[in-house]
């Protein structure tokens, strides 16, 4: 069994509220235009339905959700495509209620949540034909090896879907800023640009297919939705949940809003030799 690190620590203690917080799922959200009036609950999953798409997945497709969260990526994933999904996190708590979800859901012939650890798959090489990895990379300790990983226990021609936060910082006249110097969270690893993820795909042995800047869509209205749930619900969240959870969130909001934070999508392919 695997040792229980911060970041599962974390998540066993607040994935419940953060799955309030964020609209069902643990991920941004996603608006087509300024003028878009969804809800958080509504953005979430159609940034699900948008990863979705990317990785082209059917009924005949095996899917590796690596960072599951409490399990609403998966079973949507599965109930639009068909797919068999198995979602793995290191947290027992959000295994425990992913299990749940996909049970009330009716669906956990075809979806299974396992506690694992995304830097050591316990999977053979070449056994899903499509990897995500939806917000959950930037908690990972080395996103080179965790990309290794996912690699080897993709197919041939299968594809691997990911969304990222990133490092915006402009380089200087002296080299770029170290990155994740300003991240919003000490539970993320350091941010890197999205011009740097190519270079990365190809050292995983996988070949860049997308990777493109959705943080105009995402970022800004995600952290606004938060902090309008924090404010106009308090009283509830903090009975629900306790005062100490609910002030540990204001201020991760407040710091994720002041840190500049950029968004990005990223699909790839595994190569066919």
């Amino acid at each position: 069994m695997q040792q229980q690190t911060d970041e599962a620590g974390f998540y066993n203690d607040t994935s419940e509220f953060l799955a309030e917080l964020s609209g069902g799922s643990l991920h941004m959200g996603y608006w087509e235009s300024p003028s878009d009036r969804s809800t958080m609950a509504e953005a979430s999953q159609r940034l699900t339905d948008l990863m979705t798409e990317k990785t082209k997945a059917g009924p005949a497709d095996r899917v590796l959700d690596i960072g599951c969260g409490t399990g609403a990526p998966a079973i949507r994933l599965a109930r639009t495509t068909g797919a068999q999904v198995v979602g793995i996190t290191d947290s027992p708590v959000q295994a425990r209620l992913a299990v749940r979800s996909a049970q009330d859901a009716g669906i956990g012939d075809r979806v299974t949540f396992r506690r694992e650890d995304a830097m050591d798959l316990p999977f053979p090489a070449r056994s899903f034909d499509v990897v995500w990895l939806l917000e959950s990379l930037m908690a990972m300790p080395d996103r080179l090896g965790a990309l290794r990983q996912a690699a080897r226990v993709l197919a041939p021609g299968g594809r691997l879907a990911l969304t990222d936060f990133l490092d915006r910082t402009p380089a200087s006249a002296t080299g770029r800023k170290a990155p994740g110097e300003h991240q919003g969270s000490t539970l993320m690893t350091k941010l890197i640009p999205l011009a740097d993820y190519d270079a990365l795909l190809e050292q995983a042995g996988l070949v860049p297919v997308e990777t493109t800047d959705i943080t105009d869509h995402t970022v800004e209205r995600t952290l606004t939705c938060m902090r309008q749930k924090l404010t106009e619900d308090r009283e509830d969240l903090v009975r629900r949940f306790g005062a100490p959870v609910v002030d540990q969130f204001d201020a991760i909001v407040a710091r994720l809003r002041a840190a500049g934070l950029g968004y990005g999508l990223v699909v790839a392919t595994r190569p066919l030799r």
